[in-house]
């Protein structure tokens, strides 16, 4: 596999790179060794510390407030990147919004283009290197010149989220025909962005990206599962794993235009005749188009809903709706009606995608779920076990922050997310921590609970900048139901992590929010939790 890979990305990849001399600025400057023998050229290697290995990373040069831009958006009358990207080194992929470096090493030369010129002039330009949510931004100046400069770049952790593996499980590729992005090249994506499962969800397509995981020899940083995108007039919900069948038109899905007609009721119903008992995921479902709470016109508390309620899982926070404006605030809509689902014993796990189409509009993994799993290796990868904890709730949706949360109550017994806590009397103990990176900030924590009759607020916390906040919080519930924890902030994230779309239409950006999938409470002691649709037996 080793010898296929590199024969892969020296026929790929083709040898040229950017000139640089010197590095300046208050952060990583202390970790480039300076000027190196050898033609100009910038080496950099991004590294998970200061003593760990290479790892897949994003790397943004800025001249003044602009970065630097490689190719063209050839996609939706310019405004998007999708096949517009150019290799100007082994191993770095340069895009409008920077450079991906898949393998976290490249030597990029003085000549680097896209196109017939340079790109690079010589002259100071600032530096971001970053890796999803959980790594601290790191930053330094490069001045352009004459010389060859190294620069090591270790990454810092800005949480480590233990076994907790972070999944986008709503992406799209070439195979739809509003994306037509490179399978392999959404691999290269997902992975410097610090995804490790990812689920190929084309428009009417069973897909996965195993064979492009395994070209790369990605395998140890991305595991892939395979997926459906299968959309109506009335929803788009996604469907995983799938059974693909290579054979057959689009992998065995029906097309778009068998199913544009159906009923909502009729699409959750062919993920549900898929073998193997998959997820069903309603997707983006306050989009105001293909949005099926939208199309049905639910108001997000009226009970029941108008809609068949057969699915497994729903998009807490979807990329393209993760905002907050006067007047639409779209991401407090999606939370309102997670918990009112949960509060009326629908226990269907709460999760966040990123939706990305392009390379840039929706940055990929800008909303992801965190999903508690007992092996958190892609290289092998417990399929079963993941699809298992998703089915199973253990799980956190968030664009940034991380929420660590524990409950205990009088009796014996711990309970995280999604899990049910034997609770004698309804007395709770709450553990939390919130940690998040320096571009995220979440200001406010709640802590909410319901037992039938609407969500409260029982706790409202002010979280400081920094290094986050960490502290014992009481809730007692006067019989079963449910304690949901969130945070967020109304402070948007910055382009680098979200992508360009909200600001081309008109919103201030996508927002730092965390949620997990609530803590159930056996308040009574039966040994049963009863909540409206619900009577799960306590474990």
């Amino acid at each position: 596999m080793r010898a296929a890979t590199a024969r892969w990305r020296a026929r790929a990849l083709a040898p040229v790179v950017l000139a640089a001399a010197g590095c300046g600025g208050d952060r990583g400057c202390r970790d480039a060794p300076g000027p190196a023998p050898g033609p100009p050229a910038l080496v950099v290697r991004i590294t998970d510390g200061p003593d760990g290995p290479p790892v897949p990373a994003r790397l943004t040069l800025f001249a003044g407030d602009e970065p630097v831009r490689w190719g063209v958006r050839d996609f939706l009358g310019g405004r998007r990147q999708a096949n517009g990207y150019c290799w100007v080194a082994p191993g770095a992929l340069a895009t409008w919004d920077g450079l991906i470096l898949p393998w976290g090493e490249a030597t990029i030369p003085a000549d680097a283009h896209c196109g017939a010129d340079p790109w690079l002039v010589p002259g100071t330009y600032r530096v971001w290197a970053w890796r999803g949510l959980e790594y601290q931004p790191w930053e330094a100046t490069v001045a352009l010149g004459e010389r060859r400069v190294e620069l090591t770049i270790p990454l810092e952790r800005a949480f480590d989220p233990g076994d907790a593996i972070a999944a986008d499980l709503h992406v799209h590729a070439a195979a739809s025909p509003d994306s037509t992005v490179p399978k392999l090249i959404r691999v290269l994506t997902m992975a410097a962005s610090g995804i490790r499962v990812v689920a190929l969800s084309d428009h009417n397509w069973n897909g996965d990206l195993d064979d492009e995981i395994a070209l790369t020899g990605l395998a140890p940083w991305i595991a892939s599962i395979a997926s459906n995108e299968l959309g109506s007039d009335w929803v788009h919900a996604g469907v995983y794993p799938v059974t693909i069948d290579r054979a057959a038109p689009r992998g065995g899905s029906p097309s778009e235009d068998d199913t544009r007609s159906w009923s909502a009721a009729r699409v959750m119903a062919w993920g549900r005749g898929q073998p193997g008992r998959p997820i069903v995921q309603i997707n983006h479902p306050r989009y105001r188009v293909n949005a099926l709470f939208d199309v049905a016109g639910w108001d997000g508390v009226s009970w029941p809903p108008p809609f068949a309620l057969d699915f497994d899982a729903v998009e807490v926070l979807a990329g393209t709706t993760v905002f907050n404006l006067p007047g639409d605030r779209r991401l407090d809509d999606g939370v309102r009606d997670f918990y009112t689902l949960i509060d009326h014993g629908v226990l269907v796990a709460g999760v966040g995608n990123s939706d990305t189409h392009h390379l840039d509009g929706i940055r990929d993994g800008l909303s992801r779920t965190y999903v508690f799993v007992d092996d958190p290796r892609t290289a092998p990868f417990d399929q079963d076990a993941f699809v298992d904890a998703v089915r199973a709730r253990r799980a956190i949706a968030t664009t940034g922050p991380w929420l660590d949360v524990e409950a205990t109550g009088d009796g014996a017994g711990v309970a995280g997310p999604g899990q049910i806590l034997h609770a004698p009397g309804g007395v709770v103990h709450l553990d939390v921590a919130v940690a998040q990176a320096r571009f995220s900030r979440a200001d406010r924590l709640r802590v909410l609970v319901g037992t039938g009759d609407g969500a409260r607020i029982v706790h409202d916390v002010a979280v400081p900048p920094g290094d986050g906040w960490r502290g014992r919080l009481d809730v007692t519930l006067p019989r079963d139901g449910w304690i949901g924890v969130d945070v967020g902030g109304e402070e948007p994230l910055p382009w680098a992590m979200t992508g360009n779309l909200h600001s081309e239409e008109g919103r201030p950006g996508a927002v730092p929010f965390a949620i997990i999938n609530p803590i159930l409470v056996d308040a009574d002691a039966d040994g049963w939790w009863r909540l409206g649709l619900a009577d799960v037996g306590v474990p």
